[in-house]
């Protein structure tokens, strides 16, 4: 007990030395992004100070994908436990916008900082029965927090990477304790494994699959598309999209495919996983490949005169969904650089076949289902990507079946919301 005492106190220590040495920049970013200066009295643990209401729920996503990974989980509580008040949490002001686009109907809120007084009155305003973590996101004092204040505390689509699970063991004698976690709902039986080493009892670790394969989007779903700039194609011209890159990718990648047999009979369509680079990296692009048409989205009048050959680079959210609805083919980037990749589903379900880099770290059984059924390629080198998806130009028939076996191989993965909400109802935590 000493020991954990002592390391709660480094641990505090630590953290208000961060917090002095990054104020500058904190109040630099408040002044300048509205959303951070939004989010910072919810951060401060001032969130929104409710009435007693029993049985209150909190979910908490701590960025924009973990928050539209709750929403199937979020229908399906709304659905079977209607008396529940939900409310939901995240970390970013990018993840709060998302929520609130999401969930209009229920309170959003910023998630307070790791320190004691700021979870406390931050939980005293919220006031759960319950608090729901979307993943692995832990943090100690949060966690001692909701144990003082006898609050259940559950992981839903769960998962832990081999090199979290190092940390975590070389700590867990004195952070974040595990054990005052109810519920562990996991995505598969690797990640269980996993949080069996750290000495959770087996009882509270069980699999209920990854939400992400019910929040997908299906074909039918036409309502938000039928708007889309993008509803009509390019008039049967190819796209090919790479899609999340990161910093060097689009480059790399740009460099590769200019000039190649076969390159001109497409439109490569680039969308950053961060569209505030576009405008920097525009120029970059152009300066590369003189002789492309390239653009920016933001600054393209349409998209009826974007030929075979041309390049546009996406500077907007929420463009792939509608992207992937009419691409030939896909390349998910952070797979190239040492990232650990980005989402492969979302253009799986769609059919469109997808190829990555050799860093799928954060998406390792995203890819393994889809490589299973033979619905991925993977590549090592930007060069590879490219011959890829050359190949594909050049073998409609062969694309379209890796796109159709990655469809059908996600079709068979949903039900993890319904899953999660019979092992919290199990735990005896609904």
């Amino acid at each position: 007990m000493n020991k954990r005492w002592a390391a709660f106190l480094l641990y505090d220590l630590l953290l208000v030395v961060v917090g002095v040495l990054l104020s500058p920049f904190a109040i630099f970013r408040a002044l300048r992004s509205p959303d951070f200066r939004r989010s910072l009295p919810g951060r401060l643990g001032f969130a929104k100070d409710l009435a007693v209401r029993p049985g209150r729920i909190l979910l908490h996503g701590v960025s924009v994908g973990e928050v539209k990974a709750l929403k199937p989980l979020v229908a399906e509580l709304s659905k079977q436990y209607p008396d529940r008040e939900l409310v939901i949490s995240s970390t970013t002001p990018t993840g709060i916008s998302t929520a609130k686009q999401l969930f209009p109907n229920f309170v959003v809120t910023a998630y307070p900082l790791d320190l004691p007084g700021v979870c406390r009155r931050f939980l005293r305003r919220i006031q759960p029965d319950l608090v729901v973590l979307a993943e692995l996101e832990i943090w100690p004092n949060f966690l001692a927090t909701c144990n003082a204040l006898h609050i259940q505390v559950a992981i839903v689509n769960g998962r832990i990477t081999q090199r979290s699970l190092a940390g975590y063991r070389r700590v867990q004698k004195w952070l974040p304790q595990f054990e005052r976690i109810a519920l562990y709902g996991v995505q598969n039986q690797r990640y269980a494994n996993r949080f069996s080493e750290l000495d959770v009892p087996s009882e509270r670790v069980v699999v209920c699959g990854n939400l992400k394969y019910d929040n997908l989007p299906t074909a039918a779903e036409q309502e938000a598309f039928a708007g889309s700039i993008w509803r009509h194609g390019l008039g049967g011209v190819p796209i090919v999209v790479l899609a999340s890159t990161h910093e060097p990718e689009e480059v790399d990648l740009v460099r590769e495919w200019i000039g190649r047999e076969g390159s001109t009979h497409a439109v490569l369509v680039v969308v950053p996983r961060h569209p505030q680079r576009c405008e920097a990296l525009i120029p970059r692009l152009q300066r590369l490949a003189p002789h492309l048409n390239s653009r920016l989205f933001s600054q393209a009048h349409g998209l009826q005169d974007l030929r075979a050959g041309s390049l546009l680079l996406v500077d907007a959210f929420g463009q792939l969904e509608f992207l992937y609805r009419v691409a030939q083919m896909a390349f998910v980037g952070g797979s190239l650089v040492d990232h650990g990749g980005q989402n492969v589903l979302e253009p799986a379900v769609f059919g469109v076949p997808v190829v990555v880099g050799p860093h799928t770290e954060n998406f390792e059984e995203e890819v393994e289902v889809l490589a299973a059924e033979g619905g991925v390629v993977r590549a090592q080198t930007a060069q590879e990507v490219v011959e890829c998806l050359l190949e594909w130009l050049q073998d409609s028939d062969s694309a379209q079946k890796i796109g159709q076996n990655g469809a059908n191989a996600l079709e068979s993965k949903r039900g993890a919301a319904q899953s999660t909400v019979l092992a919290l109802h199990q735990a005896g935590l609904l």
